[in-house]
């Protein structure tokens, strides 16, 4: 039965990605996805409907794009699969976990029926056939029916065979019989019959095992894994053997369209309505094809998204965004997001092209990827950490197998440095961590080479560290450096924490101090040897993220004196739990915000704590918010506009958080919106100000409406009185102070 409604309006779809051209509203969410790969394509109308993680809808009237996720819309991601029932006027938008969401014009409904059907195995919805306005899903456990009238599962169909469930590939009707490709056979079944759900009234017709099945103008065709055939009575006669895997077959007016694809091999082959093949486009990698007319066919491309072919052409068609949805790593250099695209798997090598996207500060994305030709990225793979040198704007990338890229966008020429005296080999040239220090000295992780530290100094010349501490492995990933100057590294799997100490003289390693910490009192303290990440809070405590919890460290300055610093494992009590910070959560990632609260990203979700680590702020997972997996990559807070970037492992979002970086002065106070439209019932913000600014919102009259003290360097009101009531319409003065009154500034806005 039906769950619940979800209605958005057509004109809600779009919220600007930029940072700055338009502000995000207070506690909003986005969806940064890439539009350069697809799994599915449906036409309606003058419209073209396009599904990956998102739903993309391209109006060919007016070439105009609108975009759907679970930031404004839909209730899941990864979609899999679209189709259209023109007679009900209906679009199913099918997820690969057998979630569905229905559109119909402009609003959403979702069907979490077969979703949330208790049965073991796989709940995949393989295809739909539609049929007196009900659709008849092709699950891997039975056929569905639907009935869109009523919103409600209206019955299904169990095959078994040998007491097993079949699994239902495609299902077509012909000559008033169901055809049921299945993964032991074609099932067939009179349309008539009462008893369709007694599986006794099904009977094998032939063995052959289909993918998809078809009733082409009284003549039926399928498809398995590689042969196109036809099926007449019980026999069955092979029209074309494909090279590689068939992956889609779909029926146009007068066509048949057959995605082929193993990625290396890959084409969608087209056939006139008696099997013969007319034509074969070689310049797609096709997993879903639709007809639009007689001359022109949409494609779903896995690698280039959205595709139109006509007049013997292929050309993308989608908007501009992030370049890939594998996301490993986030920096914010010079008020752009740089994205990495990873990365590692346990440690090992993953051979990622993706290179680097970046969102700059008017909301466009660029790239930095040996697709888009830049220089010597066509050899680098598996990009963990970048950084950028602010005296020239050189970038550096560190890669997980081929060692350092700088590249100089100022003469678009690049350098890679690998194989040399400071950089070393361990199966590859593994970096995994970069970080400037206060003299533009960059650091460097060496994963597994003899001497894990590697320094690239200011004046360009090089310098290397060993960590004298027998481990098991000389691994080093992520590198923080604290207000003392001292390295912190991340030492992967079971080592621990590295901290050191050059004392201000890189090539004096006479005077060198290296600490390893590990578990244990006295030996550093920390919640466990696995540790995942490194932050630095506002305080220039070093926060710790290990597989078991948080450690933090109160006193690094300290760490070499004769107290030295063990890190605290702070016990809390959230809602009804008192234990250690995060225990048993495997903290993978740790962003510090303007107001210095923690955002921690684990394997089930996002918490957003408060400085003291005392209060749960937020505490977001796929199940009640947009975030499109529990699987946290890492997270990092924008300074200026507050905007929070989650890498997950399906892809990027954001949330407009609260707080943002404290100014040294209030001259760029700015309220948004400004005016307050009458019906307004989100979030009004006053950026711009000096950290922690004493806040008040008065009348024309001088009747203080409200007073908060800033987050960092913003101020949040939920535009109502200390009644609880909204303000009267007029003009409002706000007035903000730093604590000794040195600072104050002045401004107004309207509400309507």
């Amino acid at each position: 039965m039906l769950r619940f409604w979800l209605f958005i309006p057509v004109y809600f779809i779009l919220i600007c990605t930029s940072l700055y051209a338009q502000e995000v509203p207070i506690g909003s969410w986005q969806s940064h996805y890439s539009y350069l790969t697809a799994q599915t394509v449906e036409v309606i109308g003058d419209q073209v409907f396009c599904g990956s993680n998102q739903l993309t809808v391209f109006d060919t009237k007016t070439n105009e794009y609108e975009t759907y996720s679970k930031a404004n819309g839909l209730t899941d991601v990864g979609i899999a699969l679209l189709r259209y029932d023109a007679n009900s006027e209906y679009l199913y938008i099918v997820y690969a976990n057998g979630n569905i969401d229905l559109w119909h014009h402009g609003t959403f409904r979702n069907i979490p029926d077969i979703k949330n059907y208790n049965v073991t195995g796989s709940k995949r919805i393989n295809d739909i056939f539609f049929r007196n306005k009900l659709a008849y899903f092709s699950t891997d456990f039975a056929i569905v029916v639907f009935d869109p009238s009523r919103f409600e599962i209206k019955e299904s169909y169990i095959l078994q065979e040998n007491s097993t469930l079949l699994e239902i590939k495609g299902l077509t009707v012909y000559q008033d019989s169901f055809y049921a490709a299945t993964n032991k056979g074609v099932y067939k079944a009179d349309v008539s019959s009462p008893f369709l759900q007694n599986y006794s009234n099904w009977y094998k017709h032939i063995p052959h095992v289909l993918n998809a099945i078809l009733n082409v103008q009284n003549k039926l065709f399928a498809v398995n894994d590689t042969l196109l055939m036809t099926i007449q009575n019980a026999e069955v006669d092979t029209l074309y053997e494909a090279t590689t895997q068939i992956v889609k077959f779909k029926q146009g007016t007068n066509k048949l369209y057959i995605c082929e694809s193993d990625n290396n091999d890959r084409a969608l082959t087209i056939f006139d309505t008696q099997g013969v093949k007319i034509d074969s486009n070689k310049s797609v990698n096709p997993m879903d094809v639709v007809e639009f007319n007689a001359s022109m066919y949409w494609v779903a491309d896995y690698w280039r998204g959205l595709m139109v072919s006509y007049d013997q052409q292929t050309f993308s068609k989608h908007p501009e965004g992030i370049y890939t949805n594998s996301t490993y790593n986030l920096n914010i250099l010079n008020n752009e997001l740089f994205v990495s695209s990873g990365g590692e798997r346990s440690w090992i090598y993953t051979y990622n092209g993706g290179g680097i996207s970046v969102l700059n500060t008017k909301g466009d994305w660029h790239y930095y990827n040996r697709f888009v030709g830049t220089p010597a990225l066509d050899s680098i793979n598996d990009i963990m950490e970048v950084a950028v040198d602010k005296r020239n704007g050189k970038l550096y990338a560190a890669s997980f197998v081929d060692g350092l890229w700088e590249y100089d966008p100022a003469t678009n020429t690049a350098n890679n440095f690998k194989n040399t005296p400071y950089i070393q080999s361990y199966s590859g040239y593994r970096l995994a961590g970069l970080a400037f220090d206060k003299k533009n000295n960059l650091w460097i992780s060496n994963y597994g080479a003899p001497e894990q530290l590697v320094v690239k100094k200011a004046d360009g010349s090089w310098q290397k560290f060993g960590l004298p501490y027998s481990v098991s492995e000389k691994s080093a990933s992520q590198i923080v450096i604290d207000d003392a100057d001292q390295k912190w590294i991340v030492a992967p799997r079971g080592v621990g924490v590295f901290v050191y100490n050059d004392n201000e003289s890189i090539d004096n390693k006479n005077d060198d101090q290296v600490k390893l910490l590990k578990a244990g009192e006295g030996q550093g303290n920390l919640a466990s040897n696995e540790v995942n990440c490194l932050a630095k809070d506002k305080n220039g405590k070093i926060w710790v993220g290990t597989v078991d919890g948080i450690t933090i460290y109160n006193c690094p300055e300290s760490m070499f004196s004769a107290d030295g610093c063990d890190g605290e494992r702070k016990i809390v009590k959230y809602d009804l739990d008192a234990g250690y910070l995060f225990q048993r959560e495997n903290v993978r990632t740790i962003a510090v915000d303007g107001a210095n609260n923690k955002w921690i990203g684990t394997n089930n979700g996002v918490w957003l704590i408060s400085d003291d680590a005392e209060k749960i702020i937020y505490r977001f997972n796929a199940e009640n918010s947009p975030l499109p997996s529990n699987e946290i990559n890492r997270i990092i807070v924008h300074p200026q506009t507050g905007q929070v970037f989650i890498a997950t492992a399906s892809g990027l979002v954001s949330f407009r958080g609260n707080a943002t970086e404290g100014s040294d002065v209030n001259d760029d106070l700015l309220v948004f919106p400004n005016p307050v439209p009458n019906n307004y019932s989100g979030t009004i913000a006053i950026k711009g100000l000096v950290a922690n600014a004493d806040v008040r919102i008065t009348d024309v009259s001088g009747q203080l409406v409200y007073r908060t003290i800033a987050q960092g360097g913003q101020a949040v009101w939920n535009g109502k009185n200390y009644l609880g009531e909204k303000p009267s319409t007029g003009v409002y003065y706000v007035f903000v102070t730093n604590s000794d009154g040195s600072q104050t500034k002045v401004g107004k806005f309207i509400y309507q």
